[in-house]
């Protein structure tokens, strides 16, 4: 009679393991459990510039290699222009004080079909003549600021 009951709790045991196994495996795998919490940092920034420009209406084949981005998107005569991003550096600034902002700034060089993108001291300012819809998108040539929104968890383009 003992070893009848040595042997129910041998399969107890393992049916305990085999559940506890199983939760084991299943905690690996997908989760939709939210990401944990973004942090303003060069990543975040590179990533959330990179996210911008894939934001844009009509950008697609958005392509990255390291710090270079790629993308087309039609002209106003409709023809596709092949963007080139290169992130020159990326920068972090932080105010003093509880409850400062912090503030992102993306170095950049662009390209469109090979034609540098440019920016010039004019009488009024600067000129470039990078198109409205980059403009529009919060996005600049050669140097782009970004605000870290500590509620959203999220840099701000606009």
């Amino acid at each position: 009679m003992i070893h009848i009951v040595e042997a129910s709790r041998s399969k107890r045991l393992g049916a305990l393991l085999a559940v506890v196994l199983v939760g084991m495996l299943g905690a690996c795998g997908p989760s939709d459990s939210p990401p944990p919490e973004s942090r303003p940092d060069v990543d975040t920034l590179r990533a959330s510039f990179i996210a911008q420009i894939e934001s844009i209406d009509l950008v697609a084949g958005l392509e990255t290699d390291g710090d270079e981005v790629r993308f087309v998107r039609p002209d106003g005569s409709g023809q596709d222009v092949e963007w080139r991003v290169r992130i020159d550096s990326l920068e972090l600034e932080s105010g003093e004080g509880e409850g400062a902002q912090v503030l992102g700034r993306v170095r950049s060089a662009w390209s469109a079909d090979g034609r540098p993108i440019t920016v010039q001291q004019g009488p009024a300012g600067l000129v470039t003549d990078m198109p409205q819809w980059l403009l529009d998108a919060g996005l600049a040539p050669a140097e782009c600021w970004a605000l870290w929104d500590e509620e959203a968890k999220a840099w701000g383009w606009t």
